[in-house]
């Protein structure tokens, strides 16, 4: 990325001005500059097409219930059967959470399924990542992160249970080889009862839903793994892994008609939308994005940002955690390379997309869209008034404790291009200003940072030999 002349561009600026440097920029950088080094980074670098997702065994029954791999995340990678699973790149980003629901629900009777942690994923020497599993219930459209919403309910591997994103304490720890068995019971008058056990051992009841809030919403088997891959039973098994109560069916048992399916996956590319999302940091990006995926839940957008990225890297627990500078610096780090990998697979699955980056660089606009080939492709352009945009990047700061690193900001000024539609873009939206008002204002922008920044010619060169170097590091293991 610029990282380099950007630090020395901003660092000669703020000396003329006689500024002291806030911080040691080797020590902690924030998100930004994170976010804009694998932009930089990646504008610059040919990305290989993504492998296909891999086609089920046998023909598509829609009265099997197996994992969902439309409303999984993007990083959990299933078996082949779909009866199982674990995350995607867990050598690389040991700590990222990957869930999965089944693709049917349950509204009555008495319901179980059984999940088995089958194996530890080899980590990297001296990961202080330790493998977890939470399994249990959830409705649909609730976070992938089970447990951690409403109506959302995890029995986790270190003996808790979480609803809510409230953990207590609940049955044992549990981990390689065990098997979780998890029941529902729709047959109290008043509410819905989840219990659990473990290696056939019951655990006795976790929670206890009031039916008057679950109202009609149906309970869809869900499973959150990090560092470990997993088997389900649904019923599909000749023999269950463990004794299951009298009076429980697997659900896979249930007849058809009394389980519910979630909405079925667009049939191809040609039904699915990617959002670019194009603006400076601080604009209203990530509010859009979210604020326009609320009011179109039907098109279960993915919305792929470093802050979504960030939740999933977190282990939550009884104890809220406070990260120290530096080790909230290494996991936006993270975040941000973790970011470029899902971006890379995303167009590989049929599903909507909002990439909620900056996306500031033509080259990088033009890289990205490109690779979702099939898709219908459109770009949402933020350009708030100058004034709003001040008070969001105050906001912003106050949120993250940390400005945007003035060499960032200025690099990213500089570059800024305004897309127009072609053949790989299909429609420019304005989400703020529309084109008239944001044009001028970018324009301004950008030369304001030209004249404050190095010539370019030298800017170039240092960044070629500073790529160079990038790579040689990437090829050392360092990164990615």
């Amino acid at each position: 990325g610029d990282e380099e002349d950007k630090a020395q561009a901003a660092g000669s600026e703020a000396e003329r001005r006689g500024l002291k440097r806030q911080r040691d920029e080797k020590d902690e950088h924030g998100r930004a500059y994170y976010e804009f080094r694998e932009e930089a980074y990646n504008s610059r670098s040919k990305s290989p097409p993504p492998p296909e997702e891999e086609p089920r065994e046998g023909e598509e029954d829609e009265t099997l219930v197996i994992l969902d791999t439309y409303t999984s995340d993007l990083q959990f990678r299933a078996s082949r059967d779909r009866y199982g699973g674990q995350p995607l790149f867990p050598e690389k980003f040991p700590g990222l959470w990957a869930g999965a629901r089944s693709t049917h629900g349950v509204t009555k009777g008495r319901v179980c399924f059984e999940a088995k942690v089958t194996q530890y994923l080899p980590l990297k020497e001296g990961s202080p990542e330790v493998p977890l599993f939470r399994v249990g219930w959830s409705v649909d459209f609730s976070h992938s992160q089970l447990g951690e919403d409403e109506f959302s309910y995890g029995y986790d591997g270190r003996g808790l249970k979480v609803e809510n994103g409230q953990f207590e304490e609940f049955g044992q720890s549990f981990g390689e080889n065990d098997v979780i068995g998890c029941f529902a019971d729709f047959e109290g008058p008043e509410a819905v009862e989840l219990s659990f056990s473990k290696n056939g051992e019951s655990l006795g009841p976790a929670f206890r839903i009031p039916k008057d809030s679950l109202g009609e919403r149906a309970l869809l088997p869900h499973v959150l793994c990090k560092g470990c891959a997993v088997e389900l039973n649904f019923g599909q098994r000749d023999e269950p892994f463990g004794a299951v109560p009298e009076g429980f069916v697997f659900i896979h048992a249930l007849p058809a008609q009394e389980r519910v399916r979630t909405p079925l996956p667009p049939r191809s590319t040609q039904e699915c939308e990617v959002l670019l999302m194009v603006g400076l940091p601080g604009s209203g990006k990530t509010q859009w994005a979210q604020k326009h995926s609320q009011e179109n839940r039907e098109k279960r957008y993915n919305i792929l940002g470093t802050e979504a990225v960030l939740h999933q890297l977190r282990t939550r627990g009884p104890e809220v955690e406070e990260l120290d500078a530096k080790s909230r610096d290494l996991l936006t780090q993270q975040a941000a390379q973790c970011l470029s990998k899902l971006v890379q697979i995303a167009p590989r699955s049929k599903r909507n997309f909002i990439l909620d980056q900056c996306n500031v660089y033509n080259s990088g606009q033009r890289r990205k869209l490109l690779a979702f080939k099939g898709f219908s492709r459109k770009v949402v352009v933020i350009v708030p008034t100058e004034e709003d945009w001040k008070k969001r990047l105050e906001l912003r700061k106050e949120a993250e404790g940390e400005d945007v690193p003035e060499s960032v900001m200025l690099e990213m000024k500089a570059n800024y291009s305004l897309p127009e539609k072609n053949d790989y873009l299909d429609e420019v939206v304005y989400g703020e200003l529309g084109k008239e008002e944001a044009q001028p204002l970018v324009s301004r922008y950008k030369e304001e940072a030209r004249k404050l920044l190095p010539p370019s010619e030298k800017r170039a060169n240092r960044r070629n030999n500073r790529n160079k170097r990038n790579r040689q590091n990437r090829n050392r293991g360092q990164g990615y």
